[in-house]
């Protein structure tokens, strides 16, 4: 039997997940982190995405 698992696991609907910089609850409001920068491993992926 398959099983599809969620892409992202949140703890319920209106969810915001978690900071990836800092780890601080999103739906409790923006942290301040910047999250703009690109992780650089995936840096070139992000250059295929904007061709």
């Amino acid at each position: 039997m398959l099983r599809a698992d969620p892409m992202q696991a949140l703890c319920k609907p209106d969810c915001r997940g978690l900071c990836p910089v800092c780890g601080a609850d999103l739906t409790d409001g923006d942290c301040g982190s910047d999250r703009s920068t690109v992780d650089p491993r995936l840096a070139a992926l992000k250059q295929f995405i904007k061709n």
